[in-house]
């Protein structure tokens, strides 16, 4: 082995190293999306338009369905992204490799 070849190798690994660390910040972004969610979906559930009628003086307040929908919609999209991100995984990491 000579030493340029050593030194791609050790430049590979790093870069691979790099790339796994990159996609799990990315998942780790992805789970916290969907904890933030959840926690939303928790406090609306108990929400009631109550507060619409008293906070709406000089703005325009979403109501508790349009937020659930906001949230549903949020929800899937968040569904989407996580599984494309699963499966094209060995992907997004072999890009980084090139870079």
């Amino acid at each position: 082995m000579t030493a340029a070849t050593a030194a791609r190798q050790w430049v590979k690994g790093r870069a691979n190293r790099r790339a796994v660390q990159r996609f799990a910040a990315f998942w780790n972004a992805l789970q916290r999306v969907g904890n933030a969610l959840a926690e939303a979906e928790r406090l609306v559930k108990n929400a009631d338009d109550g507060w619409r009628q008293r906070n709406a003086r000089h703005w325009q307040v979403a109501s508790v369905d349009e937020v659930r929908s906001a949230l549903r919609q949020c929800r899937n999209s968040l569904r989407i992204l996580v599984s494309s991100a699963k499966r094209f995984e060995p992907q997004l990491i072999r890009r980084e490799w090139k870079r």
